[in-house]
Order: structure tokens, then sequence, then C-alpha cells
């Protein structure tokens, strides 16, 4: 190879872009994901303007030039695909690290600056931030933050002033800025103080601003995610985890095995050590440093220090992207100490960040409760890539199903992947799917006059390969949803689907007995009689006793069916009795298990202490795997019967339930999706 000295100067760089690329090819093919689609649909719907005064789509923090602004511009570029958005974040990441340099150099001369921005452009967080789009806030608080570096060093303080001004309104992570600005000035440059509060005093506009549309935001969405706990614990949990995101230790326990079943990508590895080999070097000796040693190694720890202060509030769903700003301080106290190495000691440290980003792209994990202490990152390279790959499944699956739905249609999911992050709010990657903004989307818990009104529904259900209508085939698909939405404690969305199957002329005795059990839980017990009057019940104390002296004699004859028939008259003539009910329940089990359980719920519901019928109730509910509401049956037993705790069947229900929860860990750890065989692209 020729000697560097001989190499143009252009070669090193492009070299180094080429490495890049190679190395986040990958996350660039990455598609929309989570809050990319509600930005890119209110960047749609409304103008620029109307986006900047109202709330975001997010409506938890003040970001108007990364979020409304940054959609505004690159949407219509886009024609609604993500690789313009994805080259636009690479070039913030590549115009961040030209600026890091820039900054190293002036510290730790050009040698340690080259080692310092290889480290900062190989940190495993890296790829977090060109595989979600929506991380354009963390890369351009950073290019901007940067830029008012730069400007401010030479002089320019005007302009730096615009740049902190659109860092502040990236993100917040900025805000600490002016004090690193006033640190270079005071103790670099060693300016006068007074003269440094003056210089800094334009500074506190942008922060002014910054404060203002918070307290907007704050007032316009009482929802807005509000700041966590400040305290010692959060405090020292944030400095732990920037030492997981500098060291790219995010997961301890499965990084060495997943360094020893991982290689760095070639590609980038060869690009990258031809750069540093290409890269030429100094024609003179090397000139002493231009900066203090000393005051160099304060100001990166300052640096570091500060930009993390940021990320306390949030340390209980912290993700190591939130240090994006923080780094700088940890690639600058990196290039401080290489400034002295020689070239292969830049060629190995090049080597093992490769195989450490590698290992730690690999791991199949992420943190899914809010701890302080989560040992691992909340969204990791991980998981975003498992959320595209079963975004693209979900969205092709609900392709072949409902090819071309009617305006206006409600889809309702009843079951999903878990973190697919496929459904967010009412759906924008629905509308954004079929490009008809007339179109939403919900959980199926989440039916209800609110979210369905008059509107035509679909009712989907994800079985592990694909998606299934749910009930296309019953006479009666609204009753079915209003009872199972009884079953999931929905009484309100229960009573909605029952007057909608009503109106769409399904079973009228059916739906008015349910839909008065439905009034009568969202306490309007007026509304509950009405429909049961309608529906013929009276109050009738003889004929109640001769309904339940019949369904005795009829089951003492082994006639289930007419037992049933006369329970249903025993109910007619005294509908808030609960034996009958939980007498009809217990025969229906084996013939209609979803009957069985909402007739034994009416029984435990007008009899809390009948302990049989919740016992019977909680079994049903574990045995159609609804877990959650079995549990809270567990515990309302429990309660009311402690003697009933250790119980063979209470013991039994809880052991079941235990084995298909996914417990108390506090990392999840999914393969990543593969598409199905024999599923159409």
């Amino acid at each position: 190879m020729p000697n560097a000295t001989s190499m143009p100067r252009w070669l090193a760089p492009v070299l180094l872009v080429a490495g890049v690329v190679a190395l986040y090819a990958g996350a660039l093919t990455v598609g929309f994901l989570n809050d990319d689609h509600l930005f890119l649909e209110q960047a749609r719907r409304q103008s620029l303007i109307e986006s900047l005064t109202r709330p975001d789509a997010l409506s938890n923090y003040f970001r108007p030039l990364s979020r409304p602004v940054w959609f505004e511009l690159l949407g219509p570029l886009s024609g609604g695909e993500p690789m313009v958005f994805h080259i636009a974040n690479l070039l913030l990441l590549l115009t961040g690290g030209w600026l890091a340099f820039d900054l190293m150099r002036a510290m730790a001369g050009q040698a340690g600056a080259w080692t310092g921005l290889l480290y900062l452009l190989l940190l495993p967080f890296q790829r977090v931030n060109l595989t979600w789009i929506s991380c354009s806030q963390d890369l351009l608080a950073m290019v901007s933050a940067l830029a008012a570096m730069a400007l401010f060093r030479r002089g320019r303080d005007r302009l730096a002033l615009v740049a902190f001004t659109a860092a502040v309104l990236s993100k917040e992570s900025a805000l600490p800025l002016p004090l690193m600005l006033g640190m270079w000035a005071w103790c670099i440059e060693g300016r006068d103080l007074s003269a440094v509060i003056k210089r800094l005093a334009p500074f506190s506009i942008p922060i002014a601003l910054w404060l203002a549309g918070t307290l907007l935001v704050v007032k316009g969405a009482p929802l807005a995610a509000a700041a966590g706990a400040l305290s010692i614990t959060t405090l020292t949990a944030s400095f732990v985890h920037l030492a997981q995101a500098l060291t790219g230790i995010e997961f301890p326990a499965q990084l060495v095995s997943s360094l020893l079943s991982t290689t760095p990508s070639i590609a980038a590895l060869a690009l990258l050590l031809a750069a540093t080999l290409a890269r030429r070097a100094p024609e003179t000796p090397p000139e002493p440093a231009a900066i203090d040693p000393r005051a160099a190694l304060n100001f990166a720890l300052v640096w570091t220090v500060l930009f993390t202060l940021p990320t306390i509030p949030v340390a209980a769903i912290w993700s190591s992207y939130f240090y994006t700003l923080a780094a700088i301080g940890g690639a600058l106290l990196v290039a401080l100490a290489s400034r002295r190495w020689p070239r292969p000691a830049t060629l190995v440290m090049t080597t093992a960040m490769l195989w450490l980003h590698a290992a730690v792209s690999a791991i199949p994990a992420f943190a899914v409760t809010d701890d302080p202490w989560n040992p691992g990152s909340r969204l990791t390279a991980h998981y975003f890539e498992r959320g595209a790959a079963m975004s693209r499944q979900l969205a092709d699956a609900l392709r072949r199903v409902e090819p071309e739905p009617a305006p206006n249609t409600r889809f309702f999911f009843a079951t999903m992947p878990p973190w697919a992050g496929f459904q967010m709010g009412s759906g924008a990657a629905v509308r954004g799917l079929y490009r008809d903004d007339t179109l939403e989307s919900w959980f199926y818990s989440q039916f209800g006059d609110t979210t369905a009104a008059q509107h035509p529904c679909v009712f989907l259900c994800w079985n592990g390969l694909d998606f299934e209508h749910l009930y296309s085939k019953a006479a009666d698909p609204f009753f079915q949803v209003g009872t199972d939405l009884l079953l999931l404690e929905r009484p309100s969305g229960a009573s909605h689907a029952f007057r909608r199957g009503l109106e769409a002329g399904e079973s009228r005795i059916d739906h008015l007995y349910w839909l008065g059990w439905a009034h009568l839980w969202q306490e309007n017990r007026p509304a509950a009689e009405q429909a049961w009057s309608a529906w013929g019940a009276r109050d009738d104390s003889v004929a109640h006793l001769r309904a339940l002296r019949a369904a005795r004699t009829a089951l003492d004859e082994r006639d289930t069916l007419g037992a049933r028939r006369a329970l249903i008259e025993a109910i007619r003539s005294g509908i808030g009795q609960p034996v009958p009910h939980a007498e009809l329940g217990a025969l229906l089990l084996p013939i209609n298990t979803k009957y069985a359980l909402l007739e034994t719920l009416v029984a435990s519901r007008l009899n809390p202490e009948d302990w049989l019928a919740r016992l019977d109730l909680a079994a049903g509910l574990t045995a159609a795997r609804l877990d959650d509401i079995a549990s809270r049956q567990l515990d309302e037993l429990r309660k009311r019967h402690p003697d009933l705790a250790f119980e063979p069947t209470v013991l039994r229900l809880d052991s079941l339930i235990a084995s298909r929860s996914p417990g108390e860990g506090r990392i999840a750890q999914l393969p990543k999706p593969r598409a199905p065989r024999g599923l159409r692209p």
C-alpha cells in the first residue's frame, strides 16, 4: 500500500463514509415505526402553522423543529417512503461526526480526533439513531449543539445563538450547552468571567422560548408525559446507564455469549481500517497541544456530566440513545487518551468497536418495565428490527384479509403479537397503509360509542401467522362482541355493541337481556330495568319459586334442557336472584363456555360471597386464557375467603396462570420474527 503521506486528503474521509454506510446499510432499510406514523400523519393532515400552534402528535414534549417542521419538510420529498428520512438521518450523523471531529482536533490533535470520531460513529446505540426515523430528534439536537459550539469558538456568536435555538427546539437534551460555551470561553480561552456572562446572556432567549413552549404543551395536553422523580436513585441510575451506553454494555448478562457468537461486518471493517491507513499523517512532528491537557480533560468530563443530567427524569425508561449528546464528551475523552497512539492501536480499537457493535446489536433483548435500575436499554436495535419485521408481516396480512376497506371503517384488533408497535393511537399505521384518512383502528377492548360510533366495523384476531375475521360467519356478530366485552370488564363498550346489534336486526331477546347487565354494571339501573322489561322480566316470587322447583325436578330426571328452560324462567321472574344464574352457568358449561361464564359472572356480582361461583368463574376465565381477569377474580376470592387461599383448585389455577405469564423479569428476550412459510409476500 502506498505511503499515507502520498495519498489524497479526500481518500480517508471517503473511505470512512463508505464504511459507515456499509455498517448501517441494514438500518437504512427499516420502515416507519411507532411514533413515525403519528408525525407523518400530522404533517399530512395539518399545515405547518397548525402543527406549530398545537400540541404535536404525542403531546408530551416541546420539540417543534424535530417533529412538525422536520416531517413537514421531508414528508413531501419522501413520497410516503422511509428512505429519504433514513438518508437525512445518516447525513445528520455524518455531519455531527464532522463537527465533533472539529472540536476534538482543537483539543486533542488530528490523530486523537480521528480515533475519537471512529469511537463516536461506532457506538452501538448509533444503530438505533439510524434505524428509528424519529431519532432525528436526537441527531438534530447533536448537530445543532456542535454547530453552536463550532461557531462560538470562532467568535460568531449570533450564528451560534441560532444553532443553539435549533438544538433546544429539537430536543431538550441540548439545554446544558450554554454552560459548556461558558466553560470554553472562561477555562479554555481564559476570558474574564463577567465578560463571559455578558456574552452568554442572549443564550437565555432560546431557553425561555423552550420553557414557554413546554408550559403550553403541559397546559394543552393534560396527559403529557410528566417528568419522572428526581432523586438520588434516578441520578445514580442515569450515570450508571451513561457508562453502559458509552461502553456498549447494555445487557451485561448476554454480552459475552453474543461476543462469542458474532463477527463484525467485514465490509465495514475493511473500509474503516483502510480509511485509518489512508489518513495522512502530519507532515511535521506533532505540535504541542494548543489547549492545556488538564483543561481539555476537565472540559470533556464536564460535557459528559452536564449532558447526562437531562436523562435523570427519564431514568426509569432509559434507552442508550438518550446519551447521544453526552457521548460527545465520551468521544472527547477517547480522543484525549489516544492522541499519542500509534496507528496500529487505532486499528485495533476500530476492530474491537466493530465487534462490540455487532455483538450488542445482535442481542435479542429489550427492557419492558419502568425501573431506573433496569439492567438493559428499553429501545434497542433488536426492538426496532423485530418491530419492523412484525409491522411488515402484519401489514401484508391485513391487506390480504381486507384488501379494500370501505371508507370510515373501524378496525378492532383482538390479539396482536407482543410489542409489535403496529397499533398506536387511532391507527395512523393503518391509514398510511391504505392511504385513507377516514380509517381508524383500535384494540378490541376499546370498542365503544366514541371509537366505533355508527361506522363499519371489522373485528380481527392474530393467529400467529395471519389475521382472521372474528364472527364473520355469525348471525349476531355485535352480540358476540358485546358479550366478549362483558367478560373483558368493558360494560360501556358492551352496551354500545348491543345497541348496534339491535339496530342491525340481531336477536332482540339476547341483546336486551345482556344490555340490561351492561347498564347495571355502569351503575345505570333505570336503563337496565328498561332493557329487562323489554326483554320480558317481571318480579313474581311465586313464579320464581315454581320455576326453581321445576328446574330441580328436571335435574333429578337428568333433563338438562328442561332444567335450563326452567332456570331461564326463574331468572325472568326474579332477575336479581343469584341462584338461578349460578345454576344456569354450571349447566351451560359443557355446551357454551362463554354463556356459562357470563351467567357465573352475574351470579358472583349479585352475591359477592358466593365463593363457589367465583371459583368457577376464575377456572373458566383461565381456561379461556383471560389470565389477567382470572387473577383478579382469584385475588377477590382470597380477600373475601382467606381460608380458601390454599384450596387445591386455587393453587392449580395460580400455578397455571404463573406458567403462562412472562413473569416479573424486566427484560424481554424474543426471537427475531421470520416470515411464515406459505404466505404470499
